[in-house]
């Protein structure tokens, strides 16, 4: 099941939320580095959960950076950042 319609989730993340990688991510993940959210899912298969070192029920979200490339990272991952 994808959530990409929905406005909000659980985790107080939303589309376009600006967002920092926490710095205790694994380096593929890109500690420390900023970007936009512009898609969600949860994850509900084991299998996936292991992919992004999270776990059934979490989310994943698709984040672009600034020079336009994305990844989908777990949100365990995430902090928002700042107003």
């Amino acid at each position: 099941m994808n959530y990409e319609n929905e406005n909000i989730n659980e985790q107080g993340y939303s589309w376009n939320d600006p967002v920092i990688i926490k710095k205790l991510a694994p380096k593929q993940f890109y500690p420390g580095e900023i970007g936009i959210i512009c898609g969600m899912s949860k994850i509900e298969f084991e299998e996936i959960a292991k992919k992004y070192y999270s776990k059934v029920g979490d989310w994943t979200y698709t984040l672009e950076f600034e020079n336009g490339t994305d990844i989908q990272i777990a949100g365990c991952y995430l902090e928002k950042l700042p107003e």
